[in-house]
């Protein structure tokens, strides 16, 4: 009977000590957690949690296969020996297969599984480089750009835009001058390594004013423990004769590894740009932009700083400065300018010029007792300055000279335990906008100081196949205005907000054909002094605007669902929203004119009323064979006065895109050759009100067509160099864009053909 006992005693022991457990971490190659990866293994698949981490227990002694895929990499695949391996690091290598280059899915550390988020991967980045940070996140579906001219645009997400987008630049909030729908993000894209947008109302993490969504622009993680590499990106487009480059160079520092650097500078000049029939004369640009960070990371602590300089000097279409009521009346009837001249690199009045620095400086600790913690500083500097035609020498004076100076300071706590991660966070913010005198002209906007405190608390429990996600956050902001109108009169006062908004999240993932994701979010967003206390020349639109002092904050309520079903050869998402905002701010035309020396403009008034946003995101690919793939998206955006039913202006018509891609991984020494053909079509936009428009039609519909192609030729161990060419507006297509605020004057661009190189070392 002992004997007996004792067999069974050593069998029990050994069966549990037979029993393994393996735990798997998954990256990227620059070392940013994947959340969501799908690992198939022992029969069974796993979905990585949100630190990119699974464990699999109870395995018995013996070789397993082991396959890892994530949408926008390449699948991995290998054999595991347990229990030799029971700790692994997965690095996946992002894919150039994608034909959508819109989206590498749910892949920024800085978004949730909960959140509806789509990425540009640094692929994504190199077939668009060159371009402003609108143009490229207008191929993300559901994003579009409104547009001053050819040359100044702003992202669009489900109709809204300006103070709605919250830009975090490098994990900074961007504070410019971004009330104007004229006056593009003062970013350079060429320092992003990943840009990620957010659709829902995620305020709760971020702040005020995220009310249409986020954009979150990410470098590169510092190189820490890597030698001396960089790249360098030439582009060129034959529309405007544009040239741009950009370069980067970073290394570990020699025996200290745990000490990294990186400088990056960037270039671009552009001549005016030209539509099918005739030039856009005056709407040269060029920009000339600098950063560099450095780190020191150790496992229980950390410290970053980030300096950036962007500078930006753009032409001012002429056609949109009429000289009187009766030409411009006639501007309006024609559509078009009357007088053109020949091309030209030329930037004259009207025209702007912005410089904006940033510098962060960032640090975090692991606490003795538990988690992170993290304090991070930036300080912000944005000098604007618009040019008008004027008399004499005084075109050579800014008619607009502003200097906005911000402080933002951030402290945050997160700790992980079991299956669920807790974060905390407070921060408040201080700026100042002054007007520099001698302008001889009324400044639009007073000179204003305004602080800012806000504090949040989000809770995230992790089930694996599902996940929920909850969150709470208050904000308070007073500011105060002082100007003088053109009457020596002096206005403004004091103003003071204060708000609470929360967010609930799922996502859901049954198997890995089925996603689905829903969020509600509640946000806000304080009137800017813009909109309280515009009384003037919008040099950069070619409006007269004027503000109201009664305007009250807005308050929107946004719900998103996003439902994906992906198998290996076909793949289709689908984003429903709905949002509502009470005493939605818009400005629109009053029918009337103003006439200064310099011409006469449209009367653009700001009032509010209660909105209703709705709409539809779909993407479609099928991959018939197997170097052949279809794919589809399009968007639907609905929104109107919810006592009305009146439309509101500005809000994109219906869209559709179909792209043709043909791919093969390697053709003699070529890697990942591809050729694509793209057919993007637009509404006419039929959902308006004329009361509320300079001209009682809109755009007609209009069809473009685009092809493109590229490849990666590797060289030595380490070196390679790819190439993409693409040609848009094939067929020279004379068209307008109903969100462009320069309709009323010309049309949009015409053939562009433009080629892009990246040499890596």
């Amino acid at each position: 009977m002992r004997n007996i006992f004792c067999l069974l005693i050593f069998s029990v022991y050994g069966c549990i000590y037979g029993q393994q457990t393996l735990r798997l971490k998954i990256e990227d190659e620059q070392k940013q957690l994947l959340v969501g990866a799908v690992i198939h293994f022992a029969g069974k698949h796993y979905v990585s949690d949100s630190q990119g981490n699974v464990s699999v227990s109870n395995l018995k002694k013996q070789t397993y296969l082991l396959k890892v895929t994530y949408l926008g990499f390449e699948d991995y695949q290998t054999k595991i020996e347990i229990p030799q391996e029971q700790q692994l690091v997965i690095q996946l290598k992002e894919s150039v297969n994608q034909l959508d280059e819109t989206v590498i899915y749910q892949q920024s550390r800085m978004t949730s599984r909960n959140n509806v988020a789509y990425v540009l991967g640094k692929n994504d980045l190199q077939k668009k480089s060159g371009e402003s940070l609108a143009e490229l996140l207008a191929s993300v579906r559901g994003v579009s750009m409104i547009q001053s001219g050819a040359t100044i645009a702003k992202p669009v997400i489900h109709g809204l835009h300006s103070n709605r987008i919250l830009i975090l630049n490098n994990e900074v909030r961007q504070e410019g001058q971004q009330w104007g729908s004229d006056h593009a993000p003062e970013i350079d894209p060429a320092m992003a390594n990943r840009i990620a947008v957010v659709k829902g109302a995620d305020a709760v993490r971020y702040g005020s004013d995220a009310l249409g969504g986020v954009v979150i622009i990410s470098p590169d993680k510092l190189p820490y423990g890597d030698a001396l590499h960089g790249e360098v990106s030439p582009s060129f487009a034959s529309n405007g004769r544009k040239a741009a480059t950009s370069v980067k160079l970073e290394t570990a520092v020699p025996n200290l590894p745990q000490w990294a650097w990186r400088v990056q500078a960037s270039a671009k000049r552009s001549g005016d740009v030209q539509t099918a029939d005739y030039h856009l004369n005056n709407t040269a640009q060029q920009e000339k932009n600098f950063s560099v960070a450095t780190g020191v990371e150790k496992e229980k602590w950390g410290v970053e700083a980030f300096y950036s300089r962007y500078y930006n000097e753009t032409g001012v279409f002429y056609g949109s400065h009429i000289g009187n009521l009766d030409d411009l009346l006639a501007r309006f009837e024609i559509g078009r300018p009357i007088t053109t001249y020949p091309f030209s690199y030329q930037i004259e009045a009207p025209k702007q010029e912005v410089t904006h620095h940033l510098l962060k400086v960032k640090g975090f600790a692991r606490l003795p007792f538990g988690g992170k913690l993290t304090a991070q500083y930036a300080f912000q500097n944005d000098i604007r300055k618009e040019f008008n035609v004027r008399r004499l020498e005084r075109t050579r004076i800014p008619a607009l000279n502003m200097e906005l100076s911000t402080h933002l300071f951030d402290v945050s706590w997160e700790n992980h335990y079991g299956r669920w991660k807790s974060q905390l966070g407070v921060n408040s913010s201080h700026q100042v906008n002054y007007n520099s005198p001698g302008t001889g002209v009324v400044p639009v906007i007073p000179n204003f100081a305004s602080v800012g405190y806000g504090g949040f608390a989000v809770q995230k429990y992790d089930g694996g196949a599902w996940e929920i996600e909850g969150g709470l956050r208050y904000d308070y902001k007073s500011f105060n205005a002082d100007g003088y109108d053109a009457f020596s009169q002096r206005y403004g006062g004091n103003h003071s907000f204060h708000n609470v908004t929360y967010s609930v999240g799922a996502n859901y993932n049954p198997s890995r054909q089925w996603s689905f994701t829903s969020n509600v979010g509640v946000a806000w967003r304080s009137p800017h002094v813009s909109e309280l206390y515009s009384n003037g020349l919008h040099h950069g639109a070619g409006t007269y605007d004027i503000g109201d002092a009664n305007l009250q904050s807005e308050r929107g309520a946004k719900w998103i669902t996003s439902v994906r079903f992906e198998q290996e050869k076909f793949l289709i998402n689908v984003d429903f929203f709905a949002q509502i905002i009470r005493n939605y701010i818009y400005d629109a035309p009053t029918g009337e004119t103003k006439t200064l020396f310099s011409g006469v403009y449209p009367i653009f008034r700001y009032s509010q009323a209660d909105a209703f946003f709705r709409g539809v995101d779909l993407e479609a690919s099928y991959q018939f064979l197997p170097q052949w793939k279809y794919g589809l998206q399009g968007s639907v955006v609905y929104a109107n006065e919810l006592k009305t039913k009146r439309y509101f202006p500005f809000i994109p018509s219906e869209r559709i895109q179909q792209e043709l891609h043909w791919e093969l991984p390697k053709i003699g020494m070529l890697h990942n050759v591809y050729l694509s053909a793209r057919h993007k079509f637009v509404a006419k936009q039929l959902r308006f009100d004329p009361n509320q428009e300079l001209v009682a039609t809109t755009p007609n519909a209009y069809h473009l067509f685009d092809v493109g192609g590229g490849f990666r030729l590797p060289f030595g161990k380490t070196q390679s160099i790819a190439v993409h060419f693409s040609v848009e507006n094939l067929f020279d297509r004379l068209y307008k864009e109903y969100t462009n605020r320069f309709r009323y004057y010309a049309h949009d661009l015409g053939r562009n053909v433009q080629l892009r190189l990246t040499y890596k070392f």
